[in-house]
């Protein structure tokens, strides 16, 4: 018997609930394995373009560097 046809077998014994409750989660998993996939698959070029501006609501600032103390160069 395959794992497979286990896993049949055992959810054919679940409750209504039990067995909604294990299509939520087989749904979120094959979503997001779907997900990963597409963008393994993804040219680089357009994952960067469907990246790209992610932060334009938050854009990185590089605040002033400050005064420093002067140190003795490395030989």
């Amino acid at each position: 018997m395959t794992l497979f046809d286990q896993v049949v077998m055992l959810a054919n014994r679940l409750s209504l609930i039990e067995k909604a409750r294990l299509l939520e989660l087989i749904s979120a998993e094959l979503k997001h394995d779907l997900e990963v996939e597409a963008f393994r698959r993804m040219p680089w070029q357009e994952f960067i373009n469907r990246t790209a501006g992610i932060l334009a609501d938050d854009p990185i600032q590089r605040w002033p560097q400050g005064d420093y103390e002067e140190r003795e160069l490395l030989e």
